[in-house]
């Protein structure tokens, strides 16, 4: 039940966080591509040692949710929540612990998403670590002959 109720809040926080975009900050293609660029180490590695560390990054993966296209807000701002719930884990409480590793898990999609999109339309390739692949393979058909003797279009 416990699990249960875990999803539901991943999917709810995620939800949410892609419909409160601020109206402070318009999405700006080029300005997303031009920070993205600029930022690639906070992006693929971010710094969270200190207090303050911890501060900048989420302020300056808000910004980059208040920037990002409408074509890929819902996934950075998916990001935004796995980064949030990730920095108010309690350490030792089995719960916190594995809402950090549910919501992970459920923004992997949104993560390969976004490094699509921005290999597309800014050239910027970063490395992302997922625990499931997520390119998808074009399904395998196989044609199989009928029966000797038989007709299929009767």
């Amino acid at each position: 039940m416990r699990l249960r109720s875990a999803t539901v809040i991943v999917s709810l926080l995620i939800t949410v966080a892609a419909c409160e975009r601020s109206t402070d900050v318009d999405s700006d293609a080029e300005r997303f591509c031009g920070e993205a660029s600029a930022q690639t180490d906070t992006i693929v590695n971010p710094p969270l040692t200190t207090e303050a560390e911890l501060q900048a990054t989420l302020e300056f993966y808000r910004l980059m949710g208040q920037l990002a296209p409408v074509a890929i807000a819902t996934e950075w701002n998916a990001l935004v929540v796995n980064l949030e719930t990730a920095a108010a884990l309690v350490p030792g409480d089995p719960e916190s612990e594995q809402l950090v590793a549910m919501t992970a898990y459920a923004t992997e999609p949104s993560a390969f998403e976004v490094k699509r999109w921005l290999e597309a339309n800014c050239g910027l390739d970063i490395p992302i670590t997922t625990i499931a692949p997520q390119e998808s393979e074009p399904a395998r058909t196989t044609t199989i002959a009928p029966p000797a003797g038989t007709n299929p279009e009767e």
